[in-house]
């Protein structure tokens, strides 16, 4: 057998560093995604993602509302603990958060923004639908009401309204007080949902 040339050698040494080489970096990508940490937020950010709690209300039509109608698309879920006041702070934020993301409209058609006051008329979780046609109010029995708002920490009728995010998979992505105002809370909805992009 014939011994190879110095330049079939060379040949397959760089062969072989090449795809070392590949290989070495193709592990190292797929490392640093793996090790990638979320962006930064002014909210709380849960991770990783948990799963919402279980749902069991009415949207604005009386019609069943449940977690599984939060599968498929980004959720804001407003829980308004607050007594009656028109208009309502929790809401007032709500619609300012939906009205900042109208700059970027694509985005902003992928997130169902969720009103859940605990102690308003169903008059205005009605009217809702009138502002967009991603903004939903819901209600519910004060039994499915107080279940809902223990379930997500705020069984308080004192406490301060929280928006919470809920991604496309039904897990809590984030959550932010009435202390972050409308813009800031636009700017981090923007980086979370591009970071699991």
């Amino acid at each position: 057998m014939r011994r190879p040339s110095s330049k079939q050698r060379r040949l397959v040494i760089l062969t072989l560093a090449v795809t070392t080489f590949c290989i070495a970096y193709y592990a190292g990508v797929l490392q640093k995604d793996r090790d990638q940490k979320p962006p930064q937020i002014n909210g709380v950010l849960i991770h990783p993602p948990t799963p919402s709690p279980t749902l069991n209300l009415l949207n604005n039509n009386g019609e069943a509302f449940t977690a599984a109608d939060l599968l498929g698309h980004w959720s804001l879920l407003m829980l308004d603990p607050q007594r009656e006041v028109n208009p309502a702070p929790a809401l007032v934020q709500l619609i300012q958060v939906h009205n900042r993301m109208a700059t970027n409209p694509e985005l902003q058609q992928r997130i169902h923004y969720l009103y859940l006051p605990r102690h308003e008329t169903a008059a205005v979780t009605q009217s809702l639908s009138e502002l967009g046609s991603n903004i939903y109010g819901l209600t519910g029995e004060t039994q499915q009401l107080d279940e809902t708002f223990h379930l997500f920490g705020s069984g308080d009728t004192g406490a301060e309204y929280t928006l919470y995010l809920i991604g496309p998979e039904g897990l809590l992505h984030a959550l932010f007080t009435q202390t972050v105002d409308a813009a800031t809370i636009a700017e981090d909805l923007t980086k979370m949902i591009t970071f699991t992009q």
